[in-house]
């Protein structure tokens, strides 16, 4: 397949290209408003349990976890887990922010929100978050398991089995277009919570670009899960060789 020129050029560089641009967005966005103060003197874990403390959320714990933008709740564990990038406050330092009280940037501040925002829909029983959450089984098997099974039926040529694992990997797709919506709604409570803290102008403006390169990689997600879908039912239905 990857020797194959149609998916050399109709797959693999339009995919890389999308995930490229959406990943080189979200980084030099997220670096630029790590430099700015967002006026709020809390870390990041004291800024995520004020705001989950006011939305009525105290039974939602806080946890560290690795990685650079790995900021995610789970909605099983009822957990908000804030990453070590996040956390790390020292960029205002070297932008010449300094102050003997803890510190937040603006792009911190936006993540976090997004994810109390994922806390709030969990709470609420946020339609969007159902649906997503009842595909997780489907869309685990089709973005592991499927792609085998395409690729062994068309090898062995199995029509049935190649059609299962269209089918499996359609889930998801499926899925990361459910995702959209959840992660949009999110992000639209996530800057009424900034709002509400007193983020306004050019502060406000920030978190919004940080939320918004954050969705194009969700976007770009769905978009490269579907170009890869489109070769596959080109692969079982449209080739007679």
């Amino acid at each position: 397949m990857f020797f194959d020129p149609i998916y050399i050029i109709a797959v693999l560089i339009p995919t890389l290209a999308i995930t490229g641009w959406a990943t080189w967005r979200v980084k030099s966005t997220y670096g630029k408003w790590s430099k700015v103060d967002s006026g709020i003197n809390v870390d990041a874990f004291d800024f995520a349990r004020r705001l989950l403390d006011r939305q009525g959320l105290q039974q939602v714990s806080i946890e560290p976890t690795p990685g650079q933008l790995t900021d995610h709740y789970d909605p099983r564990g009822k957990v908000l887990r804030v990453s070590t990038q996040v956390a790390d406050a020292s960029a205002l330092t070297t932008s010449g922010v300094t102050s003997s009280a803890p510190r937040l940037s603006v792009a911190a501040a936006a993540v976090i929100a997004h994810e109390v925002g994922h806390a709030v829909q969990d709470a609420s029983g946020d339609t969007s978050m159902k649906l997503r959450q009842a595909i997780v089984p489907a869309a685990q098997f089709g973005s592991t398991i499927a792609p085998w099974l395409v690729i062994a039926g068309l090898i062995f040529q199995i029509t049935g089995l190649a059609i299962i694992g269209l089918i499996g990997f359609g889930a998801a797709v499926i899925f990361t277009f459910a995702t959209l919506p959840v992660e949009i709604g999110a992000s639209g409570k996530a800057l009424a919570f900034v709002d509400g803290v007193g983020m306004a102008g050019e502060k406000a403006t920030g978190a919004r670009d940080v939320l918004k390169a954050a969705a194009w990689t969700y976007v770009a997600g769905a978009l490269t899960a579907l170009i890869t879908f489109l070769y596959y039912v080109f692969l079982v239905f449209g080739r007679r060789d």
